[in-house]
């Protein structure tokens, strides 16, 4: 599969297979997200791959009670309907932790100094590619509150948790997604 083949096939999945992912996929995934650009190269992450099953329902109760809180301060009703099955059913979670200390020279920019979360959002990009390209589904999952999932899986102080990749092989791998039209999102500046 290319490379333009894995980014216009790859889908978010909400519902994955109970089968295991083989240790050769996960860690080509893993190096996948290691090969992605970042700023000066400081490759500011970590990847925390998750498959103790007390674990994960630790990190779907949080984001349970996370969901709570969004829907009380948005009142969005799909919210309070939004169920996190698919996290106890995929086999693994990877929580990809950056170091704000390495974030490169935006820092010294008013308002800025993220740039060690960008570079791990490539990683995270790269990973989901990956899986794709090996037969897997992922989920970029942002539903939890950051000092939880911190206490949950004992994260050190000092990193920040930027995203969370549910990773599994998805039960409906054809599933479709609509994209909007070039013309609606891209704009030249002559």
């Amino acid at each position: 599969m290319d490379v333009l083949q894995a980014i216009k096939g790859r889908r978010s999945y909400r519902s994955f297979l109970d089968r295991p992912v083989e240790d050769e996929k996960l860690q080509a995934i893993l190096d996948a997200g290691r090969w992605a650009p970042s700023v000066m190269n400081l490759q500011p992450w970590q990847f925390w791959v998750i498959k103790n099953p007390d674990v994960i329902a630790n990190l779907k109760a949080a984001s349970q009670e996370t969901l709570q809180t969004i829907f009380q301060a948005s009142g969005w009703k799909w919210v309070s309907k939004f169920s996190l099955e698919f996290m106890s059913e995929a086999p693994i979670i990877i929580v990809v932790a950056g170091d704000p200390q390495k974030t490169g020279a935006d820092q010294f920019l008013p308002g800025r100094g993220q740039g060690y979360a960008y570079s791990c959002c490539a990683a995270v990009q790269n990973m989901h590619l990956a899986a794709h390209a090996l037969g897997l589904g992922t989920l970029w999952f942002t539903l939890y509150e950051t000092e939880k999932v911190k206490e949950i899986i004992q994260l050190p102080p000092e990193l920040d948790v930027v995203s969370m990749i549910i990773l599994g092989y998805p039960s409906n791998p054809d599933a479709s997604m609509k994209r909007k039209d070039l013309e609606e999102i891209v704009k030249n500046v002559d």
